[in-house]
């Protein structure tokens, strides 16, 4: 943690000081990305990559880096930014600052960010568009306002004072629009052959499936229960499944999970038809974690003694080892000893840096354990410590190469799956040539042009989001069970067609459509006996017809009677009356239930909370 946060400039000082102070104070006095960070790396692992914006991927030449007058900036700005306001990924932050970086050399010839004015700000949002394009862009020039208003707060502008407003909207997605003009409908939803390959490969029985398709095929079915995101499947507990009854004495089956974009904690429920699939992926997750997940419990308890799997030989701690039970000791089944002998020659326990002696006795079961110790993760034993994670109870943990038909699983050493990991195996080849076939292409499913299908990780929670709003689950419901902050997000992830909505809508009895039928103050039973509904206001003091697709007034469901305050004035045959209407009523809107007509449910309730009222009234 810091002791010290807030930087505080001085109006009097010059700008140029001010910002030779604030990169100061950023390197000496803030330990955000830890104490050790190396302040004059281009790279700072996991965090940012100090290179221009023109610049791909691969070696960093002088000339790819940013300008000498500005990265120091660059480097104060991303650490003050994360210890004020913590982020997973500055990226968006780093897109502006490269765009700033360029637009002060393009504007001023020169890279001091205290040169920033309206003309360098209008400047790189002009590069920004060159290379960047709706929302992105959109976040691209927020960061740039943000940092403007940064620069002009802190003193930081030779300027004065700077002034600059984003004017870039951001893209709001129309739903409901013709299929042939939604352009993320083809790319956000899944390809239907290959979701039924993929369903397929699951269904097969354990014997016929490698490790490999276990793990692809159970994360993918799991991601298809319930909307979620890739990273939050990896990071579930073992013992994620819960079960309870609900309201009804119905038992429910979910899954805990820890969502991802500010949510948190949470329970997503399984839909019935869905449950079995969840079972299942979880038991097939489990059963592959079962050994590495053994390892990390090993190693959280008993640091100093070697983990003793089933192939580790039975022998004491500190005995030699012959080659062969050194291989076995390793995990490797292998008996032969001129085997063991070449294996062990290409075994290392240190990174690469030596490998390990063939000859017998070299070794203990003790001396091993030390060396494997430092194979454990970084942040062992945490397997995730934001979701409170442990290796020993993480259910997509695997063994290092578990997963690779090619090399022998390390039992030694652990793995935590990454998002890249699973993704390979599902989507199409990111490289011309690239060797490795996903799991489509193991299984011989392909297009029309012979090229193996692919999906992508984010396609089923689209699909799921669609089919709820399909299925007339409310914002909030949805907003829910996707794991979200707020339901303004549940409209990116909706491809219900026009087309389908005109289908659905043609499908609904939605009655007469009617808003007020007839209005009156004559309780006649006459009147109610000829209806065919029973959507009607009914009270005290009149009565008002209307449909089925009109909800029940709002303003009635909120006063304590309904609209019966003067239910005790009435004569006891009006009230005998009234009460045999309402029945009638609710049996009218009960059966409308059964024969699906739109809305009617909520005329049943409505009637049910009257009688309740009036019952209370009768006593």
């Amino acid at each position: 943690m810091n002791n010290i946060v807030i930087f505080k400039s001085y109006s009097d000082l010059d700008a140029e000081r001010n910002v030779h102070d604030f990169n100061n104070f950023c390197r000496d006095k803030l330990t955000v990305f830890g104490a050790d960070l190396k302040w004059d790396c281009p790279v700072w692992k996991g965090i940012a990559v100090f290179r221009k914006l023109d610049t791909g991927r691969g070696v960093l030449k002088d000339e790819y880096l940013l300008d000498k007058n500005f990265v120091n900036f660059a480097r104060s700005y991303i650490r003050y930014q994360q210890a004020l306001s913590p982020v997973k990924n500055p990226g968006t932050t780093m897109m502006a600052l490269k765009c700033l970086e360029k637009a002060l050399l393009q504007v001023c010839q020169s890279a001091y960010v205290y040169n920033t004015s309206v003309v360098v700000l209008d400047e790189a949002l002009q590069i920004a568009g060159q290379h960047y394009e709706n929302n992105v862009l959109y976040m691209c020039a927020y960061e740039l306002e943000k940092l403007g208003n940064f620069l002009s707060e802190q003193h930081f502008l030779k300027c004065g004072f700077l002034s600059w407003t984003n004017p870039v909207k951001r893209n709001t997605k129309n739903n409901y629009v013709p299929e042939k003009e939604d352009a993320d409908r083809k790319n956000k939803l899944p390809d239907q052959q290959a979701l039924l390959a993929i369903a397929e490969i699951f269904s097969l029985p354990d014997e016929e499936l490698s490790e490999r398709d276990l793990f692809t095929t159970s994360v993918f079915a799991l991601l298809m229960c319930a909307p979620s995101r890739a990273s939050e499947i990896l990071a579930l507990p073992a013992d994620c499944e819960i079960t309870r009854n609900d309201k009804n004495g119905i038992e429910r089956y979910g899954l805990r999970f820890f969502s991802v974009k500010g949510y948190g904690a949470t329970i997503k429920w399984i839909p019935d038809v869905m449950v079995p699939v969840a079972r299942r992926a979880i038991s097939r997750l489990r059963r592959l974690s079962e050994n590495a997940r053994s390892l990390a419990k090993w190693y959280e308890s008993s640091p100093d003694k070697f983990y003793r799997h089933e192939l580790c030989p039975a022998v004491q701690e500190d005995k030699p080892l012959d080659v062969v039970q050194l291989c076995h000791a390793l995990g490797y089944q292998l008996n032969d000893k001129k085997q063991c002998i070449d294996k062990v020659k290409r075994t290392s326990i240190d990174g690469g840096v030596s490998f390990l002696n063939p000859a017998d006795g070299a070794y203990t079961l003790r001396a091993l354990s030390k060396m494997v110790v430092g194979l454990l993760p970084e942040k062992f034993p945490w397997f995730d410590e934001d979701k409170s994670v442990k290796c020993s109870n993480a259910l997509c943990l695997l063994n290092l190469h578990q997963c690779n038909e090619r090399r022998l699983t390390v039992f030694y050493a652990l793995y935590r799956p990454t998002y890249g990991f699973f993704t390979q195996d599902i989507e199409k080849a990111r490289k011309t040539g690239q060797t490795m076939k996903n799991v489509f292409s193991r299984f011989g499913y392909l297009d029309d042009s012979g090229e193996a299908l692919y999906l992508r990780s984010h396609q089923p929670r689209h699909l799921l989001n669609t089919l709820a709003h399909l299925g007339d689950l409310s914002e909030l419901e949805i907003a829910k069970w996707s794991g979200r902050v707020s339901i303004t997000q549940n409209r990116v992830y909706n491809h219900v067609s026009q087309e389908e909505m005109l289908e659905k809508v043609g499908s609904l009895k939605l009655g007469n459509n009617r808003y007020c039928g007839q209005v009156g103050t004559h309780l006649s039973e006459k009147i109610f006996d000829e209806l065919d509904h029973g959507a009607v206001h009914l009270t005290a003091n009149g009565y008002c017809i209307h449909d089925y697709i009109i909800p029940p007034c709002k303003k009635l469901s909120k006063t304590a009677t309904l609209g019966w305050a003067g239910y005790d004035a009435m004569s006891e045959k009006q009230q005998a009356q009234s009460i045999k209407t309402i029945r009638s009523l609710h049996q009218k809107a009960i059966q409308a239930v059964g024969d699906g007509f739109y809305g009617a449910e909520e005329w049943v309730q409505h009637h049910e909370e009257i009688l309740s009222i009036l019952d209370k009234k009768m006593q």
